[in-house]
């Protein structure tokens, strides 16, 4: 019997029973569905959280004063005349004093931490957020301190409803739970940078951002030390020089104050490369844990097969008596067992893709289809035919003949 012969007799037996053959290509399929959809919506949820991250953060970075230095004095922050200097190098693309730090905010009976941006039009343009509602400051909001300020949208739905009913509010802002509180009115709305990776954890609580000018920010909290700073942020001119940009940077800082081991260098990027390799490993882990529903529908097929060559002993035994040899029923048992669960495995594929679009969807995250997953799922299916086929294949093919024609 040839290979042909035994594909045909496998299919036939097979068709022969097709209640049963779905029954038991279904693990592999509902198996297969989990790790597509899984993989999908966890690639696709990475690549939205931190593919925004990294496109705000890149060929940016800051460099800042490293205060627990022993040469630290604070006549060496930073102020207008080093940020002048930096830009006058033609080095960089921009250069801005960066002050970014935690407040509390209070509306009615809500109070809670606040991540808060000093900000400055240069600020604006190289720390760049997605505007949804009303609008950025202007510039004499810029130049006359006034107490204006952006929120996120999250904010803004969690306090006011939704995000045009925020614009004209007034948010009201404490540097600690001591201090009076400032009021501000929001003109602007701005996306949560950390909106998608919520969403892809089920609506995790994720933190508050405000920005107000950083004119405001020096009249109001940095009264003592009004035009210095402790950060700087810069853009480099070619995004693919970012590393030799922050060493030039420092090396300048360096001539220019006289003073060296004080500063240190940080990439915008830099905290998303780590939150993208933490998403990559627990989606890793999701489908791994998917996965396992693949090797259940294994032994499920294993189960059936066994239960098959138990029906058709007598069977075999027949087709041994008129010449097969235990090749022939160790291929055609192999054959019928890769058959289901490849066929699992193609309609598990494409159960993957509809279930994924739909949970994308739902959820809302784009799922991330790939060919890598497709071809992966399809040679686990076929593989996990040949590893639980073998055990009954090789029952089947090592029956004796006679003891085969007198079963009943």
């Amino acid at each position: 019997m040839n290979f042909i012969e035994s594909f045909k007799s496998a299919i036939k037996s097979l068709t022969g029973n097709r209640a049963r053959s779905f029954l038991t290509m279904l693990g592999i399929i509902i198996g297969i569905t989990s790790v597509i959809t899984m993989s999908a919506i966890g690639k696709g949820g990475q690549k939205n959280i931190t593919g925004k991250l990294k496109e705000g953060g890149y060929g940016k970075f800051t460099i800042f004063i490293d205060k627990g230095a022993k040469n630290f004095r604070w006549k060496y922050l930073f102020d207008d005349v080093v940020i002048e200097k930096l830009k006058n190098t033609n080095e960089f693309k921009n250069v801005t004093p960066y002050v970014r730090d935690r407040v509390y905010s209070k509306i009615g009976n809500n109070f809670g931490r606040v991540w808060f941006t000093a900000s400055t039009p240069s600020v604006e343009d190289i720390d760049k957020v997605e505007i949804i509602a009303g609008r950025k400051f202007l510039s004499f909001e810029y130049e006359n301190a006034e107490r204006v300020a952006l929120i996120d949208d999250v904010t803004a739905k969690n306090l006011y409803g939704s995000v045009d009913n925020a614009l004209g509010k007034e948010y009201n802002i404490f540097k600690n739970r001591k201090s009076a509180g400032v009021v501000y009115e929001i003109v602007g709305v701005y996306k949560n940078p950390f909106k998608g990776f919520a969403n892809a954890l089920g609506g995790l609580r994720i933190p508050r951002f405000i920005r107000f000018p950083l004119s405001t920010y020096d009249r109001i909290y940095n009264l003592d030390n009004a035009g210095f700073y402790e950060e700087i942020l810069i853009e480099a001119k070619n995004p693919e020089k970012t590393k030799y940009s922050m060493v030039r940077s420092k090396e300048i800082l360096e001539n220019i104050i006289g003073i060296k081991d004080l500063y240190e260098v940080e990439a915008l990027a830099q905290g998303s490369s780590s939150f993208d390799n933490i998403l990559s490993t627990l989606n890793i882990f999701v489908t791994f844990v998917a996965g396992i529903s693949l090797f259940v529908g294994g032994i499920g097929v294993m189960n059936i097969m066994l239960v098959s060559v138990i029906e058709r002993t007598k069977e075999i035994g027949i087709r041994k008596a008129i010449g097969a040899t235990n090749k022939d029923i160790l291929l055609q048992f192999l054959i019928e067992s890769i058959i289901l669960t490849g066929l699992g495995g193609i309609i598990g594929i494409i159960f993957g893709f509809t279930l994924g679009e739909i949970v994308g969807k739902v959820i809302g995250i784009p799922p991330l289809f790939t060919l890598s997953s497709i071809i992966i799922s399809l040679l686990v299916s076929t593989f996990i035919g040949v590893v639980f086929g073998v055990i009954p294949a090789k029952k089947a093919a090592e029956l004796n003949p006679i003891e085969a024609l007198r079963a009943e």
